[in-house]
Parts: C-alpha cells; sequence; structure tokens
C-alpha cells in the first residue's frame, strides 16, 4: 500500500515480549518493528524495517579501515546495546555476531536478528534453551549459568579481538570483556564503550611476576641473556659507591634499581602496571619507543631529584 519496502520473519522460537517491546522502542540501532501476530501454528509473525548495507564483517576483516573509523562502529554498536540492557526488563541479543550487525548504506549500524534474544529474568539460574553461535556465545550461555548482558559483552570481546589484531590496548580490553567468568568482564555496555573511547581506563588485570623478562618465552639464548643481565645488574647495583658517605652510596643504589626495574618494565610490559600510560602500547615502533625512553627518563628525574632534596635535608652533601 505504502511502496515501502518491508522484512516479513515467521518465529517458532521467540521471546515475544522482547518484540513487543521493540515494537514500542524505536532506536536507530534497531530494526523499526511496524507489526506483531501470530499466526494459526503458533508462530510469531514480525513485519519490521528492511535494511540495506554490509554486514560487520566487512568492518573487522577489513585492514584498510583506519582503525579510528572502526572504533566509532564498534562505539555505535555498544550504543545499540546499551539501549537493549537499559531497558526496564533488559534485553540480552544472546547471538551478537557481524551477520547479526549492519552497517547501512548512511554509515550506521544497526543490530539485527532477535530471534534468540530474551529478557532478563533476575531469579532465573539458567537459560531455558541454548541460542547462540558456537565460537562467539558466551560460556554461560551453553548452561552454566543465566545469561545477562555481559553475555552480549563476551561477543562484543570476541569481535575487538579480530579487529584491532595489533592494537594492544584494545586486546587488553577485549580479554577482559571474554573473561570465562562474568565477574570478571565489563558489567555493561556502556562501561566498555567508556574504556574503549578512553574515558575510563580499562582495568588492566596485572601480569604474574615470574618468571621475569627473559625467561617468558622459554627459549635458551634468552635465557642466558637474561641470566647474565641480572647479574651484571645486581653486580653493579651492590659495588655501587660514589662517595665516603654511606647514606649517599645507599640511596643511590636505590635510586639505581628502581630505575631498571621501571625501565625493565615499561619496556617489556613486566607487570602491565604502566600499560595505561599514554603512548607505551601505541603501534607506531617509533613513537612507543619514543615515550618509553621519555617515561624512563622523567622517572629517574624524578626520583633522582627527591632523593637529592631528602639527602641535603638530613644535612649530607651531594
Amino acid at each position: 500500500m505504502t511502496g515501502d519496502v518491508r522484512m516479513m520473519k515467521i518465529l517458532s522460537h521467540y521471546d515475544e515480549s522482547v518484540y513487543q517491546y521493540l515494537c514500542g522502542n524505536s532506536n536507530k540501532h534497531i530494526p523499526k518493528i511496524f507489526e506483531l501476530y501470530k499466526d494459526a501454528q503458533g508462530n510469531l509473525i514480525v513485519i519490521e524495517e528492511f535494511i540495506q548495507g554490509n554486514t560487520f564483517d566487512i568492518i573487522i576483516n577489513n585492514p584498510t579501515i583506519p582503525e579510528k573509523t572502526k572504533l566509532k562502529y564498534f562505539l555505535d554498536l555498544l550504543e545499540g546495546l546499551t539501549f537493549l540492557h537499559n531497558a526496564p526488563n533488559p534485553i540480552i541479543h544472546r547471538d551478537l555476531k557481524p551477520s547479526n550487525i549492519m552497517l547501512t548504506e548512511k554509515g550506521e549500524i544497526v543490530i539485527l536478528d532477535y530471534d534468540a534474544a530474551k529478557i532478563y529474568k533476575p531469579d532465573s539460574t539458567g537459560d531455558t534453551t541454548f541460542l547462540g553461535t558456537d565460537g562467539v556465545a558466551a560460556p554461560e550461555q551453553y548452561g552454566f549459568m543465566q545469561s545477562d548482558p555481559r553475555s552480549d559483552i563476551y561477543a562484543v570481546g570476541k569481535m575487538l579481538s579480530v579487529a584491532f589484531p595489533s592494537n594492544s590496548r584494545i586486546q587488553k580490553i577485549a580479554e577482559k570483556a571474554t573473561s570465562f567468568d562474568p565477574e570478571k568482564r565489563y558489567p555493561n555496555a556502556k562501561i566498555l564503550s567508556d574504556v574503549l573511547a578512553g574515558r575510563l581506563s580499562p582495568s588492566l588485570r596485572l601480569k604474574p611476576i615470574f618468571p621475569p623478562p627473559g625467561y617468558r618465552t622459554r627459549k635458551w639464548w634468552k635465557m642466558l641473556i637474561a641470566t647474565f643481565s641480572y647479574l651484571f645488574i645486581i653486580w653493579t647495583c651492590a659495588d655501587f659507591h660514589s662517595n665516603d658517605d654511606p647514606l649517599f652510596n645507599n640511596l643511590t643504589r636505590i635510586i639505581l634499581i628502581l630505575t631498571i626495574l621501571f625501565s625493565v618494565d615499561i619496556c617489556n610490559s613486566w607487570t602491565g602496571i604502566f600499560d595505561v600510560l599514554p603512548f607505551v602500547t601505541h603501534r607506531n615502533f617509533f613513537l612507543r619507543s619514543l615515550f618509553k625512553f621519555l617515561f624512563i627518563m622523567l622517572f629517574w628525574i624524578s626520583l633522582t631529584t627527591l632523593v637529592a632534596t631528602l639527602v641535603v635535608m638530613t644535612g649530607h652533601s651531594v
């Protein structure tokens, strides 16, 4: 009657309350639902907006697309998820994957296919039926526990790891988003969006201290070099003295040890503590190396100034 093109879906597995909410509440990242009704067999008939464009595969698998552009699309995706998760009864998509996400001809991100979607029920202990895609579905969707907004966070994390293979900062975010334990993931799409956009610092999981750099790859030549290097550092620090003042010598040894530890940590991402510093994990090697050097120098100068001030205040000579 109108001449517009619509999509008609016939669903045998569905959560009708999901489509009822979407029908009465529109969002630019969700296809508009025009009509709902059931046929004689109990199938749900959904008449919805027909979305034209390319699936999200073109975003995550195309290395020529700038990371800034990719990031913008992911932030749009998380904006759509936030709309779903912030419903009075949160809507969990449960089958979030590239083929269910569309980049329209206008450059907008639209989340499709709510066949597996469900309303989150706080008093439920598990999902009644497994619906999802192997490799993308969160572990809890296989019957371990009830899926919740963090299940969709898991799927986004999987796509992030593919879309940004060389970006160590985003890889760490993706690692947290895809933790097996939902409690260790980002709690909702808004926080993940803020972390990705740099509005919040990612809560990085610290790496174990042992084994230290040089021993982590288990390559014999690296371990040999590391052994001699660490022994040389220990000998240098222990044997160091510049004048006859014991206090000054000891404080200088402390400066030397801390500067070396800081240098090893920031250059090798030993503990992960300093990975949050600007440009330390930048994909450009020269920019990354320059800022690591600058941070090491800044650390050494600050520490030296502090110790020199303390020495002077105690009446010792520098």
